[in-house]
């Protein structure tokens, strides 16, 4: 099977999707696509993806593979929650901190 996605960054959440696409039968390659606002350069990330034990191959992006699944617009869900989530801490502790 063939997943791309941005990986970046790699949550668990992200790294749980993968292991549901491994099959016994299957290897798993993943496709580390071109993030727009990249945290991490492609390479880290693929090193990173390439590290989870249901991951077989990785490469960086190529037109010549399609995919069976685009985790891309997960991952943008992703990276927007997570972006919220630390705006509402960092002004939480910055409101106690006024006090």
């Amino acid at each position: 099977m063939v997943v791309s996605g941005f990986f970046d960054p790699l949550i668990a959440s992200t790294a749980e999707r993968l292991a549901e696409c491994k099959t016994d039968a299957k290897p798993l390659l993943v496709v580390i696509a071109t993030a727009p606002d990249g945290i991490l350069p492609a390479r880290a990330r693929a090193e990173l993806v390439a590290g989870l034990a249901c991951v077989d191959y990785v490469c960086e992006h190529s037109p010549d593979l399609t995919p069976h699944l685009s985790l891309q617009d997960e991952h943008r869900a992703a990276l927007n929650q997570l972006i919220r989530h630390v705006n509402a801490r960092q002004r939480a502790a910055a409101s106690k901190a006024g006090r």
